[in-house]
């Protein structure tokens, strides 16, 4: 096996061939921001006599990303190399001012197989998490696939649209259906057996996310407003908090009011293995208080945004990720961390912050008339954008084990039916 090179969104793989005979090849992940830093050029980043760093590490972009990177042939030596184009960066002047640099239109680093591999500092490393997923078409179900004449599902047919909901809710923690109708109630039994009920709140059984609105108790919070409402989960000042919401879109806005989503479980892992594993500390160990205070209702309860499980995973040794709660809005001042601790706990929150709201991690959904959409409130973070016009979405809560036994059952019944056929 020859050299390659892989491009990560935040990191480069490199594999290299094994040492010994028939081995298997070895593989190293390198932060871009490492890379660019430790760049053997002379034109810029080390001294052409001394061959010593010029480049400071503080100049260097933690978010920096290449152009693009090859495995080509060293020109010094004929011996391979990997090779990665980046755009020019600012460095300081003698005077320690950032300049930028006259006349560069790409800087390029010619990396000698076998120096990183000598300096490999994750070689062949276990934990790895890709990107939340990020993919509306992976959570999208088209109800009309289902039922042909519009609002009438066949048993047949009902067992496959709620087999399908199961797996994408286990999958991905949220689910996007089109063309569901226009009655809220009985969509409610699309996930909860009907001896089941919704789980009524503060606001009451059923929300009617709009402005003017007249029929819920409470109504003095952001839902009820055409402001943006950015990402959050549900319910955060609640000790008991519902399992899972959906949405039903009875109106969509003339201009804006998308909602989209940010599966948190995946996200927080890969906060935790691929950028920063101290802000995965601190978000699991500090503790928050969440604090809801209306005219006529206030609640508050007060846990780390990150909740673990009591108990390490045997297959992981690890504690396993239970709970998200996250919601700027309901935040209050936090008096839990001393003094000079604080800064690093609000770095730690800017950090998964600004994670959550790369493209790459949300999921986007444009709901029109007759849509839903539903998520697990634990795991799943949604945010709508703001709007003009008579936006019009009922919300829902729901019990956990409820949906999960009822998409369960479904579930085994299409793999009965799977294979009578």
């Amino acid at each position: 096996m020859s050299v390659q090179v892989e491009l990560k969104p935040d990191w480069a793989r490199i594999a290299f061939p094994s040492t010994e005979p028939n081995g298997e090849p070895e593989f190293a992940d390198f932060h871009y921001f490492w890379l660019r830093h430790n760049c053997p050029c002379l034109n810029g980043c080390r001294h052409t006599a001394t061959k010593e760093r010029l480049i400071d590490a503080a100049v260097i972009p933690l978010e920096i990303r290449p152009l693009r990177a090859s495995v080509e042939s060293n020109p010094e030596d004929n011996a391979p190399a990997v090779v990665f184009v980046w755009e020019p960066i600012s460095t300081k002047d003698d005077t320690g001012e950032l300049v930028s640099p006259a006349g560069e239109k790409e800087h390029v680093s010619i990396f000698p197989v076998q120096w990183l591999r000598e300096n490999a500092y994750s070689l062949s490393r276990e934990r790895v998490h890709e990107l939340p997923p990020h993919d509306a078409a992976l959570v999208t179900i088209d109800y009309n696939d289902y039922a042909p004449e519009y609002g009438s599902l066949s048993d047949s047919n009902s067992i496959k649209y709620k087999a399908t909901l199961f797996e994408k809710l286990s999958k991905y923690g949220v689910a996007v259906i089109r063309n569901r109708g226009d009655n809220t109630e009985d969509i409610v039994y699309d996930f909860i057996d009907s001896s089941a009920d919704v789980i009524p709140s503060h606001f009451g059984r059923i929300e009617h996310l709009r402005t003017g609105n007249t029929e819920n108790a409470n109504n003095d919070q952001l839902g009820y407003t055409n402001s943006a409402v950015r990402l959050h989960t549900d319910q955060c000042y609640s000790e008991s908090v519902p399992g899972f919401q959906f949405l039903h879109c009875i109106r969509p806005a003339d201009i804006g009011g998308d909602n989209y989503f940010v599966h948190a479980e995946s996200a927080a892992n890969y906060l935790k293995t691929e950028i920063n594993s101290r802000a995965y500390e601190l978000l699991t160990t500090v503790p928050v208080k969440f604090d809801r205070k209306q005219s006529k209702f206030q609640a508050h309860y007060t846990t780390p945004i990150l909740r673990l499980s009591d108990k390490v995973d045997p297959k992981t040794n690890e504690r396993r990720l239970e709970q998200v709660r996250y919601s700027y809005f309901t935040q209050g001042a936090q008096t839990t961390v001393p003094f000079s601790q604080l800064r690093e706990w609000y770095e730690a929150q800017q950090v998964w912050d600004k994670l959550l709201y790369r493209d790459d991690f949300q999921i986007k959904a444009d709901l029109q008339s007759g849509d839903v959409v539903i998520y697990d409130n634990l795991k799943v973070l949604h945010a709508r954008n703001g709007f003009s016009g008579p936006r019009h979405m009922a919300g829902v809560y729901l019990d956990s084990a409820d949906l999960w036994s009822h998409l369960g059952a479904a579930k085994i019944e299409a793999q009965a039916l799977a294979v009578a056929a």
